[in-house]
């Protein structure tokens, strides 16, 4: 009777050898990791190796396991949010600088685990068209804006010139839209001033040393009054996070922003061989 092969699975190419044939010590040694085994003992077969690599579950089911049940959920990493923030700010109308701010702030945001696109692309759909002195703060007992609503960025951007303010007496913001936009500048604030604040609103709060970010019920859409001041000590922050999940819909919104940046397509800029031949792009 011939002899058969150990396993036939082709993939493992030393089990492709009739038993038979192979080198009796060189089996032991390799299979036991013992050259002075029984030439005549039971070798130890090869645990078996499944033909799939992936499994034939259910996409949901794999879904579910990994966080992202949701239809349309895609992890992004923080450098796409942050470059798709700058690119829809500047689409909306802002200026660069303010721009570059609103980017980094959402970059802070997403690397703290909080989801910023929702109340971004809120923020731009108010704000698009818009005269932006009517969000900018006037400074005042309360920070408030001619307009009747603040813009967080331009809050924030305020907050960060008279952050050494703080020292003496806490700063009061008016109303204001898409305030978790607002947290990172108090971070940033923090930081330049190297103490601990916390962020009052209606029904929550948080807490800042510049790096952290302990956070107690995130704010709203928006909220009538904010109050900065110099806190005591910094409790556990929010576990930091090296992804982002955003909403897919704000993620869309937060594109068509984006898109008014881009040069638009003309013959001119064909023929000096911008875009690419029948609209694939190879590079």
């Amino acid at each position: 009777m011939p002899f058969r092969p150990v396993c036939r699975d082709t993939r493992q190419h030393d089990q492709r050898i009739d038993a038979a044939d192979r080198h009796v010590a060189g089996q032991a040694e390799l299979l036991r990791c013992h050259a002075l085994r029984s030439k005549v003992g039971p070798l130890g077969a090869h645990p078996h190796v499944r033909r799939r690599a992936i499994s034939r579950r259910p996409r949901s089911r794999k879904l579910r396991r990994l966080g992202l049940s949701g239809a349309g959920c895609v992890s992004r990493s923080l450098n796409e949010v942050e470059t798709i923030a700058w690119k829809a700010a500047r689409g909306a109308g802002y200026p660069w600088g303010i721009a570059e701010e609103a980017a980094a702030a959402m970059r802070w945001l997403a690397g703290r685990g909080i989801d910023g696109c929702p109340q971004l692309a809120s923020l731009l759909e108010r704000t698009d068209g818009t005269n932006l002195d009517d969000w900018s703060p006037d400074p005042g007992e309360i920070w408030s804006a001619p307009g009747g609503v603040l813009c967080p960025m331009l809050a924030g951007a305020a907050l960060s010139d008279h952050a050494r303010r703080l020292l003496q007496c806490p700063h009061e913001f008016g109303r204001m839209a898409s305030p978790v936009l607002f947290l990172p500048f108090a971070a940033w604030a923090a930081a330049r001033i190297s103490v601990n604040l916390r962020v009052t609103w209606s029904g929550g709060s948080s807490i800042t040393d510049g790096a952290g970010l302990a956070l107690q019920d995130a704010p709203g859409s928006e909220l009538d009054s904010m109050l900065v001041a110099v806190s005591g000590e910094m409790p556990e922050a929010r576990p930091g996070a090296g992804r982002a999940i955003p909403d897919p819909q704000a993620w869309d919104r937060l594109g068509e922003f984006a898109c008014r940046v881009h040069a638009p397509a003309s013959e001119t800029s064909r023929r000096f061989g911008a875009g690419a031949v029948d609209g694939i792009d190879d590079d």
